[in-house]
C-alpha cells in the first residue's frame, strides 16, 4: 500500500455486498477481499501464498488507479500458532511518483491454510511510524468465484426474483457481480492489464542498474522513448542499463501493431512472473524504474 498525499476514494467496489457472501469455505492459496480503514473507507485488496507459505505477493485496490503490487514476507515466532503477513518490497504503483512520499506496508497475523481471514491489520512507513489500521476480510478465490458466478445465475433465472426486480436493477447487479469476479483470478500477476495512458512506477528496481523485458514479438525502436536509460536489444528481447544511478530511468511505450493486444513479461528473482497486457485499443503507457 502507498501513503497519498491527497485524501482519496478507490472505485469500483460493493464491500458490503462481498462481505455478506465472502464468509465460508476457504483454501489456502489465493485470497480477494477488502481492506476496510477505520474510517469506513474500503479498497480492494489481494493475497497470493507460494506451495511452501513461505512468501508471495498482494494486491492492493486492483484495477484500480493507486494499484499497488507488493511482495510479501510470512514469519512465524515460535510458540505461536499464527503467521505474521507483512508486504516487504512494492513492485510497482500505478501511482506517479508526484503523488507519494513514502510507503505504507501491511501487517496482520493470521491462520495459514485457514477458511477465512479476517484479521486487523497494522500499517507502517519505512521509518516505523504508523500510518493506519483496520480489517483484512479475504476470501479464496476459487470458493468466492463459485458463489459469484451462483448468484448471477440466480439473479439470471429466478423467477420470483424477476416478478420483484426491474430489468435495469438486474442487470446493474449483474455486472457488479462481474466486476467483483474480476478478482476473483488463482494469479492476478498473469493477467495485469496495462490501459490507455497508464503510469506505473517500479519502485521494486529503483536501485537496480539492469532490467531485461520479454515480449511476445518484436519491439521496434520507434516504438519506445527512453530517458536516462540505454537498449540494448536482441529479437523480442530488450535489456535496459540505466545511464545515471541518482536518477530514476523512464521507458514510454507508444502504440504499435506489435504492442497492441500483446504483452511482456518482467521475471523477478526467477519465482515471480509479471505479464502486462496491453489491450487492442492501447495508446501508450510510461514506465519508471
Amino acid at each position: 500500500m502507498v501513503k497519498i498525499l491527497t485524501y482519496f476514494k478507490p472505485e469500483l467496489l460493493l464491500y458490503s455486498f462481498l462481505a455478506f457472501f465472502c464468509s465460508k469455505n476457504l483454501s489456502a492459496q489465493s485470497y480477494s477481499g477488502a481492506l476496510i480503514i477505520q474510517d469506513s473507507l474500503s479498497f480492494p485488496y489481494y493475497l497470493k501464498l507460494d506451495q511452501n507459505n513461505l512468501s508471495g505477493y498482494s494486491v492492493s485496490d486492483i484495477k484500480g488507479d493507486t494499484e499497488t503490487f507488493s511482495l510479501i514476507d510470512i514469519r512465524q515466532s515460535d510458540g505461536e500458532k499464527r503467521f505474521e503477513i507483512e508486504e516487504s518490497q512494492v513492485v510497482y504503483t500505478r501511482l506517479s511518483s508526484v503523488s507519494y512520499d513514502d510507503l505504507c506496508k501491511i501487517i496482520f497475523k493470521t491462520k495459514l491454510n485457514s477458511k477465512s481471514i479476517d484479521e486487523e491489520f497494522q500499517a507502517i512507513m519505512s521509518d516505523q511510524t504508523p500510518c493506519g489500521n483496520g480489517i483484512v476480510k479475504l476470501e479464496d478465490t476459487k470458493s468466492l468465484s463459485a458463489k459469484l458466478n451462483k448468484i448471477k445465475s440466480k439473479i439470471k433465472n429466478n423467477k420470483t426474483l424477476k416478478t420483484l426486480t426491474s430489468e435495469s436493477d438486474r442487470d446493474t447487479s449483474i455486472k457488479k457481480i462481474e466486476q467483483l469476479l474480476q478478482l476473483s483470478v488463482s494469479d492476478y500477476s498473469t493477467q495485469i492489464h496495462v490501459n490507455p495512458q497508464d503510469f506505473f512506477d517500479f519502485l521494486f528496481f529503483k536501485n537496480s542498474t539492469k532490467i531485461t523485458l520479454m515480449f511476445e514479438e518484436i519491439i521496434l525502436k520507434n516504438s519506445v522513448q527512453i530517458k536516462n536509460v540505454n537498449i540494448k536489444q536482441s529479437d523480442n528481447t530488450i535489456e535496459l542499463v540505466k545511464i545515471s544511478d541518482t536518477s530514476r530511468a523512464t521507458l514510454t511505450f507508444s502504440t504499435t501493431d506489435a504492442l497492441s493486444g500483446n504483452s511482456f513479461i518482467v521475471k523477478i528473482n526467477n519465482e515471480l512472473s509479471l505479464r502486462f497486457l496491453f489491450p487492442d485499443n492501447f495508446e501508450n503507457a510510461t514506465f519508471v524504474f
